[in-house]
């Protein structure tokens, strides 16, 4: 079996440096391409790290499954920078990606290569896996708000198949490590193989340049189409941001559009690629006017009666929008 076992993880690699170049060449910005890179350089490490250790190349063979078991990590960094728009990172996930790389470098310093796998390395292993879901839930979330067709496309077909690639990983390295039998060696192969073909088709298919963000903040443009005078009326005049449960589908229904309509033209009619920038726009705005003309009003009621469902949620929106807490810009512009 290991030669078809040889010839299948040639044929996924070969997928993945494919797949690699195009995301290096493409025209997104440098922190998407640089962590795609290091997802693939990840994949890469996972499929040639066992021809290494065959051959007996010890110390190759440990670079590359560390490399490999870093992949989860990876994919979150990959589906943040390119799917969630946002500079700052969660503080918790900082921590867990530094515990991933801590535990990663203590494990692999004292693990002997036997198939008996130490409990340190177990509590290792749930992290790559709990980093895998968490880059999953990331996908699943924002799939409703992207406003942007080819990335709305690419979040069902190409990357949730990075995202699977690397619960196969993480679920492979805790179930057997790397002393895994050859029949299920084969089947994680062909996983592989199977899932990044998928994702170059999707990609010659759906969006060839490989473009996933773009550069910068959105650009807003003046449009003059009817349709879009009246959403942009009606969302000031009568406060449709300030509903909790605004989404894209019920603000179709709302100004008479389809969905898809509606998103495409506040994608390319009005620059957002996102629906929450579109909506928390107008929250944000109403909340900086009312946090200097209503002093006394707690910051809480402010943020829930504009839209927002927590306080977190806003501040965070608030300090995106106006690069200082909310608490601050009160004391600022009422001094």
């Amino acid at each position: 079996m290991e030669p078809v076992i040889f010839a299948v993880r040639f044929l996924a690699l070969s997928q993945v440096i494919l797949l690699l170049f195009s995301l290096a060449a493409s025209n997104n910005p440098s922190c998407v391409r640089l962590t795609g890179i290091l997802l693939f350089v990840g994949v890469a490490g996972y499929l040639t790290g066992p021809v290494a250790m065959q051959y007996n190349h010890m110390d190759l063979a440990s670079i590359l499954f560390t490399v490999a078991s870093l992949t989860p990590m990876f994919i979150a960094l990959f589906v943040w920078v390119g799917f969630e728009e946002q500079h700052t990172f969660p503080i918790w996930l900082w921590a867990l990606m530094s515990l991933n790389i801590t535990l990663e470098a203590i494990a692999h310093l004292g693990y002997d290569g036997g198939t008996e796998i130490p409990a340190f390395m177990r509590i290792m292993q749930v992290v790559e896996i709990g980093l895998a879901v968490f880059a999953l839930f990331l996908l699943w979330k924002g799939k409703e708000e992207d406003l942007v067709e080819t990335r709305a496309r690419l979040r069902n077909w190409s990357i949730l198949g990075i995202a699977s690639l690397a619960l196969v990983i993480s679920i492979s390295h805790l179930v057997a490590r790397y002393a895994i039998p050859d029949g299920i060696e084969l089947f994680f192969m062909v996983s592989v193989f199977t899932l990044v073909l998928s994702m170059n088709i999707a990609l010659l298919k759906i969006n060839p340049s490989g473009q996933i963000t773009a550069h910068g903040k959105p650009e807003i443009v003046e449009s003059q189409d009817p349709q879009i005078s009246s959403l942009l009326e009606r969302m000031q005049e009568e406060r449709l941001y300030a509903d909790h449960d605004l989404r894209v589908g019920k603000l179709a229904d709302l100004v008479g559009l389809p969905e898809h309509r509606l998103r495409k033209k506040i994608n390319q009619q009005l620059g957002y690629r996102n629906f929450n920038q579109f909506v928390n726009g107008y929250r944000i705005r109403e909340a900086g006017e009312r946090l200097h003309q209503e002093p006394t009003i707690p910051i809480l009621s402010v943020a829930l009666d504009v839209g927002f469902r927590s306080i977190s949620s806003f501040n965070t929106a608030f300090q995106t929008q106006y690069g200082m807490s909310p608490t601050e810009y009160r004391r600022q512009t009422i001094a």
